[in-house]
């Protein structure tokens, strides 16, 4: 090769050149391309966010020192565009400048650089490899507030938030938050923004409280922390109160005495120093009892159910009791409020009353009747406190005797009031006096009206005794006034006696069970005039069916006790219906005028004869033609009245018929129709033997002979009817 550097020398190529052109023709030759030198070849390292061009070493050498163009190009990148290349020259030296942005995270990039003096084929590249170094930590966090306080006790703790960034330029991990004070207690991170500080103790009896510093850092996601933000945390005393009476130590027994009795909470605050305040609200019981005494601190009497004072005065005067329940609460006087667990204080001052017992109690008879005893119930001397007790409750109980010994079972309990300085009222119902009892009043002292204690238990000074005879009555004999008879009456039958059962029914109450006596008065004679029975059976001595049938029999009645009012009672005889009435009348189409004649047929069903029946018949659409009513044929003195038409004094035999005959005129519109019916001594005594016929006036009834009878008494009626014109 060195002995042929001549071929490229100046010179020779001129004189080439000159050759060239004379002759035409000049041979081809290869140039050498130009060579890069880039940092030594090595990759680049530079920090993020560099604004001023920072250069980076670089030669480009062309053999033949013919100027050349350089250029630089990014042409790969592992992250975001944040690198900025430019190719500076100057007296004929190149530099590569580079510019940074934000890069979250170490990013690299591949830089080409191309140069070439502009002849075919003499180009180079050279490529680097630059990192941009992540190196700039988050911005310190924005916290809401620097400074937090804590009471102690009100079950609050301490939450510290941060205030994220709203565009941060690389995305933050976390935040750290750090303890600087010595001591300072952990915090608990509550969610990404946030931590909670809870206190380690209950209580703090540092008057000036204690203050903890603390850091907080953020890291974003390439691991680098910001600067720290700092904050402080104040504690303040005391804590929460102490329960006043913890279990077991708020009861207080006392006695009525003259000198007070302190009464107060057992603890307050585990801080002696503690500003602590005692509130007692009254539960149960009452302040206002006449020689009740409950006073504050000062001696003020506490009037309202609630009162603050760090204890209580109390005492009482003789016979005076009283319980007294209070709820109690230890409340901070340092304008917190904050209040401990309310507790239970019991005071009872228990007056030492007597035991109810037998001499308390006294009773006195009122009035005694037959239905009902009652008097009134005092207490005696000795029984002590009465005023104060309010008076009593008495237990009375009323039972009946029998030759001095208690009937089981009819014994009646009630509680009487005895107030102070009054008596008290009490009555019973007789229930079960009918015929005059003797009863004993017995009692006992049950309860105080006035209770001193709180709950319904049975206390001190109100231990029943057993009831005790303080009183026995005699009652009066029970008036016992009869009402009517129920479903009584006497029947009598041909040939038999009257007789039937009579039930005479006693007022509900204790006689309703007594016996009956019936004494004949008046009337037929019975056969047994003296009878003993609430319902008792009777017949007449006499037989007489048509005598006695209408009569009656008087009757003196009583209940069989000492109280028994007689009655005077009145019994019918009565008789089935035993005369059979059958009707027959003219056919209206074989009368020569407007009349028709009716007859009607009485028959005795039985064996005995009667006399003064009375015997009506019903018209409806009829009139009656005076003077034309024919018994047997015979006239008969007949009235009529209001559509009725009245036969009297007819006698009928044993067996025998008798036959009423009479003319109508038919009323010239409407129905017409026959009814009627017999009687004795206004005793119904008939029946209808058939049905009667239409009021067309067929012609109906029983036999041949009925029949004969009747159209003979007819045509003797319409003979006269005919003479009459």
């Amino acid at each position: 090769m060195c002995g042929r550097k001549w071929l490229i020398r100046p010179s020779f190529l001129l004189r080439l050149a000159v050759v060239s052109g004379l002759l035409g023709y000049l041979p081809a030759a290869h140039a050498a391309p130009p060579v890069i030198q880039v940092n030594n070849g090595e990759p680049y390292y530079i920090s993020e966010r560099i604004v001023a061009p920072t250069s980076v070493s670089m030669s480009v050498v062309d053999p033949e020192s013919e100027p050349v163009t350089v250029n630089a190009s990014i042409i790969e990148s592992s992250g975001v565009a944040a690198l900025k290349v430019n190719v500076r020259e100057q007296n004929g030296r190149y530099t590569l400048e580079l510019t940074t942005g934000v890069v979250c995270e170490d990013t690299s990039y591949t830089v080409l650089i191309t140069a070439s003096d502009g002849h075919p084929g003499s180009k180079a590249e050279a490529q680097l490899i630059v990192w941009i170094i992540h190196t700039a930590p988050p911005p310190r966090p924005q916290l809401a507030v620097s400074n937090i306080v804590v009471k102690l006790g009100e079950d609050r703790q301490g939450r510290i938030e941060v205030q994220p960034p709203a565009n941060p330029e690389c995305e933050l991990e976390e935040y750290e938050w750090k303890g600087i004070t010595q001591g300072a207690p952990a915090l608990v991170k509550d969610g990404r923004l946030a931590a909670i500080f809870t206190p380690p103790y209950a209580f703090l009896c540092d008057l000036g409280g204690k203050s903890y510093r603390y850091d907080v850092r953020v890291k974003d996601q390439a691991g680098l922390l910001s600067a720290p933000s700092s904050f402080l945390i104040q504690v303040k005393p005391w804590g929460k109160p102490l329960e006043a009476f913890p279990p077991g130590t708020g009861a207080f027994h006392l006695e009525p005495q003259p000198d007070l009795t302190l009464v107060g909470p057992s603890q307050r605050h585990a801080c002696s120093l503690a500003p602590v305040d005692t509130v007692w609200r009254l539960v149960e019981g009452s302040l206002n009892r006449e020689g009740l005494y409950v006073l504050d601190e000062n001696g003020k009497k506490v009037a309202q159910p609630s009162v603050v004072t760090p204890y209580l005065q109390i005492r009482s005067e003789a016979c005076v009791g009283t319980q007294l329940l209070f709820s109690v609460t230890n409340r901070m006087r340092d304008g917190s409020g904050l209040e401990g667990a309310a507790s239970t204080c019991q005071v009872t001052i228990d007056p030492q009353w007597k035991s109810f017992g037998p001499g308390q109690l006294s009773l006195s008879e009122s009035l005694t009747t037959s239905t009902y005893v009652s008097g009134v119930a005092t207490t005696t001397n000795a029984l002590d406190c009465v005023g104060q007790r309010g008076g009593v409750a008495a237990r009375l109980r009323l039972t009946r005797v029998v030759d001095g010994t208690p009937v089981e079972g009819t014994s009646e309990e009630q509680t009487v009031e005895v107030p102070v300085e009054a008596p008290g009222a009490w009555r019973f119902d007789l229930k079960d006096n009918c015929e005059g009892s003797t009863y004993q009043v017995s009692g006992r002292l049950e309860r105080n009206l006035d209770d001193w204690r709180s709950g319904n238990s049975q206390g001190p000074g109100e231990v029943g005794n057993d009831m005790e005879v303080l009183l026995e009555v005699t009652a009066l004999p029970l008036d016992v006034i009869l009402g009517p008879l129920e479903d009584s009456q006497l029947t009598i039958s041909c040939g038999e006696a009257a007789r039937g059962v009579l039930r005479q029914p006693l007022p509900t109450g204790p006689c309703s069970a007594a016996d009956v006596v019936w004494a004949q008065e008046g009337g037929p004679a019975l056969t047994q005039p003296l009878l003993r029975g609430q319902e008792v059976s009777v017949s007449t001595q006499e037989k007489d069916f048509g005598g006695l049938i209408g009569s009656h029999v008087a009757l003196i009645v009583r209940a069989n006790t000492p109280g028994g009012q007689p009655r005077r009672q009145t019994v019918g005889i009565t008789a089935a219906p035993f005369v059979e009435v059958r009707r027959i009348s003219e056919n209206r189409s074989n009368s020569e005028t407007n009349l028709f004649g009716v007859a009607v047929a009485l028959r005795n069903t039985t064996a005995c004869g009667v006399a003064e029946i009375q015997h009506v018949e019903r018209l409806e659409g009829l009139d009656y033609v005076a003077g034309s009513a024919r018994v047997d044929g015979a006239p008969v003195e007949v009235k009529w009245e209001g559509g009725a038409l009245t036969v009297k004094g007819l006698a009928l035999e044993g067996g025998a018929t008798r036959t009423l005959t009479y003319v109508v005129r038919p009323h010239l519109l409407g129905q017409t129709r026959f009814t009627g019916g017999s009687s004795l001594r206004d005793i119904p005594i008939s029946f209808d033997g058939e049905d009667e016929g239409p009021s067309g006036f067929g012609c109906e009834g029983a036999g041949p002979g009925i029949a004969g009878l009747g159209l003979a008494a007819l045509a003797v009626a319409l003979r006269h009817r005919r003479r009459s014109r």
